[in-house]
């Protein structure tokens, strides 16, 4: 079992994990985009993003346990799933699975591409001014970019902070 944070610490705590994340998910749609952004590398920036964001799951499991008690968070964390729609509990347990993935296996599960960039906007002769860009997509979402996933993973760790934190109000003042 973790450390428990103090109740009047927890918003806290939940608030600066979900900011980190935010701030990893703007440096990743920067660097996808279709430019050089060789100081940005979209598998660190993932696998930091997936840190931080899923990073409120252990932080509320093991306050709820602790706070609520085993059965009466149980309880709420159902209810919470239930209240998904298909497409989010999917998407929350992909979230699960890459964070997971990234923990245990040296990074998310992650497919590139290539993509052409320009490296001098200004370059006029033919072919020039262009490279070529390595660009990162989920597996199991490659028709999306990285940052759209992530964002919708960001949606779903604050709508399960939000509902812990409001089902949870008397604990926390």
């Amino acid at each position: 079992m973790g450390t428990i944070i103090r109740p009047d610490m927890l918003k806290n705590a939940l608030g600066a994990k979900l900011a980190a994340a935010a701030a990893q998910l703007l440096e990743l749609r920067e660097a996808e985009q279709p430019r050089l952004t060789p100081h940005l590398s979209p598998h660190e920036i993932i696998g930091a993003f997936l840190l931080h964001v899923r990073g409120v799951y252990p932080i509320v499991d093991t306050f709820g346990r602790a706070q609520a008690g085993e059965l009466m968070y149980k309880a709420w964390h159902e209810t919470w799933r239930n209240s998904l729609t298909k497409p989010d509990l999917a998407l929350w347990d992909r979230l699960r699975d890459d964070a997971k993935h990234h923990e245990h296996a040296h990074g998310a599960e992650l497919v590139e591409d290539e993509i052409a960039v320009k490296v001098d906007p200004t370059a006029t002769r033919p072919g020039g001014g262009n490279a070529r860009k390595v660009r990162v997509r989920f597996a199991a979402d490659p028709n999306r970019a990285a940052s759209e996933v992530c964002a919708d993973y960001l949606r779903l760790a604050r709508r399960f902070v939000d509902a812990f934190v409001r089902a949870n109000e008397q604990i926390l003042r």
